[in-house]
């Protein structure tokens, strides 16, 4: 009896241990989207399979074949289940409330975890009929120590289960794909439903769509003509923060899409040649806004051209008599205008030396309350301050400006309209706590971006010029050349820098030791929570803190299990 018992115990920590640990690895699978591609590459790229629990296991069984006595078989199998709860209630935590990234118990993310956690079940099930039949395959033992006679069901069965959990402990990311296989038809028969009752809404609501893509920008470009549309010329619906895929676009459309909505502002991201394609046969676009065509997620596309070709889609669904908006200052976006011409075609930037600009912003000046310019439009000039600060910011203020006045809007209303505008959270934003001020530009980086934040950084009055940053990634082949690039840049406006994970650690400090800067006044840490301790206390009254990109919970760090 003492031998089923400690096994029951051993099986009920196995449990438990494999319910948190499927959560932990959701939040990871959720991460890259339930794409079980990429979730396999990034289990194998951070050597993320289990090594705590199957340790535990390994120890028990272990112990259990040198100390044949039925007290010790009962004591491994309790500490044994006990150190296993420990690890994922203790040390892990809970991957719902902990982490940059927390688990959204989504629709599909519950049906994932149920279904996996239903195939856990049946393998420790079966681990349990292993330990029952393990019990009469070997003939009585006696402890040398004492003569006594111990019966091998025990510490025989204990052994089996045991290292049979050492398997199940490693392959438990495979029961979520697993799961995430199974459900797929059904997954992709609901989303279908979703889909098409989107498009019903939109064919019932009918509003006039703007599309905006762009390598970057593309958010803040949706926000500032989201809140510029309503002011200047009607209803617009638009849907917040980062939303720009099928199924997220899908879902803001059936929830917040109504009818006395003229304008419909959809941003459109791009995973590949296709995806904005399918975006637009989604929201078939009237309008378009292109805002950059650059080398920011060229790991994901291959080249530039295949980027160009991804983005180009958008432009291609404008119908011929209907408004293509481009940068004008990125000539990606510029060669999308000439390629792409429609009835009304408009240019914007803010260097008109790179060629005929339709809205240009000049003057430009930075200060902690924003930004200071002269807006140019058809002739006429138009003083403009706004809260935004950065090139960035300030071009997608200028796309949106110029969409606007397309569209009807008197363009001394927008331009007044302008200084409304609200930074888009994490993109440039300034706060100040206490004596130290930060900006806060950590959502995504590129190295337009970063360099405009450096340029933020200079312009901005502080005791100390500080720059948080893990650098860029997803650069593809060009990746370390463009982070040791900004690390040089960086080295002439910083005076320290705080260098976050091993991901760009290399190109980043090849780039300050080319820049001849002071070794004393780098500092080298692995993740964002160790820069923030670092920063805490060593800070002085007038700092100003650059936080440059904040890398997610796939790529910061380590992960262990």
């Amino acid at each position: 009896m003492a031998g089923k018992f400690v096994v029951c115990i051993f099986l009920l920590g196995v449990i438990s241990f494999t319910y948190r640990r499927l959560l932990s690895y959701l939040r990871y699978f959720q991460q890259e989207e339930y794409h079980e591609a990429r979730f396999k590459g990034w289990l194998n790229e951070k050597k993320a399979y289990d090594t705590r629990g199957a340790a535990v296991a390994l120890v028990v069984a272990g112990s259990a074949v040198v100390w044949i006595h039925p007290a010790w078989t009962i004591i491994s199998g309790i500490v044994g289940a006990c150190a296993l709860y420990w690890i994922t209630h203790i040390i892990e935590g809970d991957p719902r409330t902990s982490g940059k990234l927390t688990l959204k118990m989504t629709q599909r993310a519950s049906k994932i975890f149920y279904l996996s956690g239903f195939f856990a079940l049946l393998v420790i099930l079966g681990i349990a009929v292993l330990g029952v039949l393990a019990s009469p395959c070997c003939p009585s033992l006696c402890v040398p120590s004492s003569g006594l006679p111990v019966t091998p069901q025990g510490w025989k069965s204990l052994v089996v289960v045991a290292l049979a959990s050492t398997l199940l402990f490693r392959c438990t990311p495979f029961l979520l794909i697993l799961a995430n296989k199974v459900l797929s038809p059904a997954e992709k028969r609901l989303q279908n439903f979703y889909v098409d009752d989107a498009k019903r809404i939109l064919r019932e609501v009918n509003p006039f769509i703007i599309g905006i893509t762009g390598s970057y920008g593309k958010t803040g470009a949706k926000a500032a003509l989201g809140e510029l549309l309503p002011q200047c010329v009607g209803p617009t619906f638009w849907p917040k923060k980062s939303i720009n895929t099928v199924m997220g676009i899908t879902r803001d459309i059936r929830e917040n899409l109504r009818t006395h909505h003229k304008f419909a502002v959809i941003e459109m991201g791009a995973y590949g040649i296709g995806s904005i394609q399918r975006l637009c046969g989604l929201t078939p676009p009237k309008a378009a806004i292109v805002t950059a065509v650059g080398i920011m997620h060229l790991e994901r596309f291959g080249s530039e051209e295949n980027v160009f070709i991804a983005k180009s889609e958008l432009a291609q669904a404008v119908p011929e008599d209907g408004i293509l908006v481009c940068n004008g200052d990125n000539p990606g976006a510029r060669r999308m205008a000439e390629a792409n011409r429609k009835s009304t075609t408009l240019l914007y930037g803010l260097d008109p030396t790179s060629g005929p600009l339709d809205c240009c912003a000049t003057e430009i000046l930075f200060t902690s309350e924003g930004t200071k310019c002269v807006v140019q439009w058809k002739g006429e000039a138009f003083h403009v301050q706004t809260p935004l600060l950065g090139r960035p910011a300030l071009s997608n203020a200028l796309a949106a400006f110029t969409m606007a006045c397309a569209l009807g809007a008197s363009p001394a209303y927008a331009a007044a309209a302008l200084g409304n505008l609200q930074p888009v959270d994490n993109r440039l934003v300034l706060d100040r706590k206490g004596s130290v001020s930060f900006i806060r530009d950590a959502y995504n980086s590129n190295p337009t971006g970063f360099s405009a934040a450096l340029e933020i950084l200079h312009t901005i009055e502080g005791k100390r010029k500080i720059l948080l940053t893990p650098g860029m990634v997803e650069l593809g082949d060009r990746q370390y050349k463009e982070n040791e690039l900004i690390a040089e840049k960086a080295a002439k406006v910083c005076d320290l820098i705080v260098v976050i994970s091993p991901v760009n650690r290399d190109a980043l400090l090849s780039g300050l030791t080319k820049a001849e800067y002071p070794k004393e006044r780098t500092i080298v840490v692995e993740t964002r929570a160790q820069a923030f301790t670092y920063l805490t206390q060593h800070q002085i009254p007038g700092d100003l803190v650059l936080i440059e990109n904040d890398l997610g919970d796939l790529l910061e760090g380590e992960v262990k299990f």
